[in-house]
């Protein structure tokens, strides 16, 4: 399969994809913050009015994804506060675990709820705390879903720890007369601490609500494969296609806006 951009709603475009064609879906779709979206390279309408209006939007584009979805895939959906509670059960409804176990129905799993803590950016409570944080929900078709460990960086502390190194170049200490090689940083827990995208940044490519490529790095990490296709519906300025295509992994992204279309595009020549 290759490599392809398309300019349509994700409703439309899925139909024509290969069913079980992609191995990681991951989408960022509009928060429903009931206003519109600006930035110097575009802008969109981010008002579905209530929430059962925004799950009614969502829930058929999401029954399309599930169809492209490969068997052994994951889905990652990433919101904020407004609507997680009612993506989640939504979600659990679509992948099956809303009802008992039935033998005639297939059932997915919830794999992680993850919490993106960001730190930077604007953000205004007068009598409530300061939201700083966004909601990734992780599900998957099966329990044969590709999960990849991956660790955190070592600490200063980790490192003063070991700090023999041995002839391969790996990290070591001795502890009770054993040697213990390191084996990285701690194993990854469900709170990622990751800033976003600083206003100063070469990143930055001026797209309302443009993801940092560190954190989608991450996810097309943990679920997916070299050559394996990626697929964002709502792909934006393009950071998840940028991240799959510097790790070896085929993509698919989709979005209604051409001039999102055309920033992807621009961003891929550039490998940004």
């Amino acid at each position: 399969m290759k490599n392809r951009l398309i300019a349509a709603d994700c409703l439309d475009a899925l139909p024509r994809l290969k069913a079980g064609s992609a191995r990681l879906i991951y989408l960022d779709p509009p928060f429903n913050t009931g206003a519109r979206r600006r930035a110097k390279a575009g802008s969109y309408d981010d008002a579905f009015g209530s929430p059962a209006a925004y799950v009614a939007h969502m829930r058929p584009r999401l029954e399309a994804m599930l169809r492209v979805l490969a068997s052994d895939g994951s889905l990652f959906f990433h919101c904020d506060w407004r609507m997680s509670p009612h993506i989640r059960l939504m979600l659990d409804d679509l992948f099956g675990l809303a009802e008992p176990a039935r033998p005639d129905r297939a059932r997915g799993v919830f794999v992680n709820q993850i919490i993106w803590h960001y730190g930077l950016g604007a953000s205004k409570a007068a009598r409530r705390l300061l939201t700083k944080h966004d909601v990734i929900f992780w599900y998957a078709r099966s329990p044969d879903y590709v999960f990849n460990a991956l660790r955190d960086a070592p600490t200063p502390a980790m490192l003063d720890k070991y700090r023999h190194v041995n002839a391969q170049g790996k990290r070591y200490m001795n502890a009770y007369g054993k040697r213990y090689v390191m084996k990285g940083g701690k194993p990854l827990d469900d709170v990622w601490d990751m800033p976003a995208i600083a206003p100063t940044s070469r990143e930055r490519v001026d797209y309302p609500t443009q993801k940092p490529l560190a954190l989608l790095t991450r996810i097309v990490q943990l679920a997916s494969n070299e050559e394996d296709v990626v697929l964002d519906p709502f792909c934006g300025s393009g950071t998840t296609l940028v991240a799959a295509q510097r790790l070896g992994r085929r993509w698919i992204g989709i979005d209604i806006n051409p001039q999102a279309i055309e920033i992807a595009r621009a961003r891929l020549a550039a490998r940004l």
